[in-house]
C-alpha cells in the first residue's frame, strides 16, 4: 500500500472515533449527570524500510478518550425526589447484586416505597440497603448530608454517597451508570445534595455541533486525497502499460 494510502486510513480512522464520541456527547446533552468525552490522539512514526534512506512516515494514533468530569449546571426542578450533587461524588445504585453509581438523581420511589432510579434500581442508603418512605408519609424532605426525612418521620436513612481518587478509571455501563474496576470507592466530605435539583449534562452544545462539521469536513478532506491518490495511480498504471 502506497504511504499515502497508510496516513489516510490512520486518519479516517481516528476521525470515525471522534465522530462517535462527539455523536455521543450530543445525543446526551440533555441527559442528566452526564459527563463529555473527548478523544486522545497522538502521532506515531512509522520508518519506512527498502527506501535506500532514513525516512519516518507519520500516522494519526487514537490512544482512547477521556471524560470530562467538571460539575453541570443544577436546574431546579421542585420535584422532593430530584437531587443533585455539588462536588464529588455518585449516588450509590444497586444493579444485580453489584454497586454501580451514577450523577443523575432524577429518582422516584416505586410500589414499596423505596427510592429507585427511573429504571427501577435501589438508590442505597449509608446502610447499604434501600430507603424505604412509610406509607401515607408526606413531605419527603432530604437535607444537604442526604439524610431522608418526612413531616412524620425524621431520619428515615441516609443516602449513599461516595467518590473515587480517580474518575477517569470508572468503566461506563450506559444510562448514565459506572462500575468502579479495581478501585474502591471513598467516603465523601464536602459534598452537598440539594433537593429539588438535578445536574444537567455538562456538553456544551454549540461547541460540539460545530465540532462534528469540522470533523465531517476533516473527513471529506481525506477521502478527495485518497481519491485524487487513487486516480493519479490509475492513470500511472495506464499509461505503463501502453509503453512498448
Amino acid at each position: 500500500m502506497e504511504n499515502i494510502a497508510y496516513v489516510g486510513l490512520s486518519h479516517q480512522i481516528a476521525l470515525k472515533k471522534q465522530l462517535d464520541i462527539t455523536a455521543n456527547n450530543v445525543a446526551n446533552m440533555t441527559t442528566p449527570g452526564f459527563k463529555s468525552q473527548e478523544i486522545l490522539f497522538n502521532e506515531y512514526l512509522a520508518e519506512i524500510k527498502d527506501t535506500g534512506k532514513k525516512e519516518d512516515l507519520s500516522m494519526v494514533v487514537n490512544h482512547g478518550s477521556f471524560r470530562d468530569t467538571s460539575q453541570g449546571v443544577l436546574k431546579q426542578t421542585g420535584n422532593p425526589l430530584d437531587l443533585a450533587l455539588q462536588g464529588d461524588g455518585f449516588f450509590v445504585i444497586e444493579m444485580n447484586n453489584d454497586d454501580n453509581y451514577t450523577r443523575a438523581g432524577n429518582f422516584s420511589l416505586n410500589s414499596n416505597g423505596e427510592i429507585v432510579t427511573q429504571n427501577g434500581r435501589i438508590v442505597l442508603s449509608s446502610e447499604n440497603g434501600p430507603i424505604v418512605i412509610p406509607k401515607n408519609n408526606t413531605g419527603i424532605t432530604i437535607d444537604k448530608n442526604g439524610v431522608v426525612s418526612t413531616r412524620e418521620t425524621l431520619n428515615i436513612g441516609k443516602l449513599k454517597i461516595v467518590r473515587f481518587e480517580d474518575e477517569q478509571k470508572l468503566i461506563e455501563k450506559g444510562d448514565g451508570l459506572y462500575e468502579a474496576g479495581t478501585q474502591e470507592p471513598l467516603d465523601t466530605a464536602d459534598t452537598i445534595v440539594r433537593q429539588g435539583a438535578i445536574e444537567g449534562s455538562n456538553v456544551q452544545p454549540i461547541l460540539e455541533m460545530n465540532k462534528m462539521i469540522e470533523i465531517l469536513r476533516s473527513y471529506q478532506k481525506v477521502q478527495s486525497l485518497l481519491q485524487k491518490d487513487h486516480e493519479r495511480q490509475r492513470a500511472a498504471i495506464s499509461k505503463l502499460s501502453k509503453v512498448n
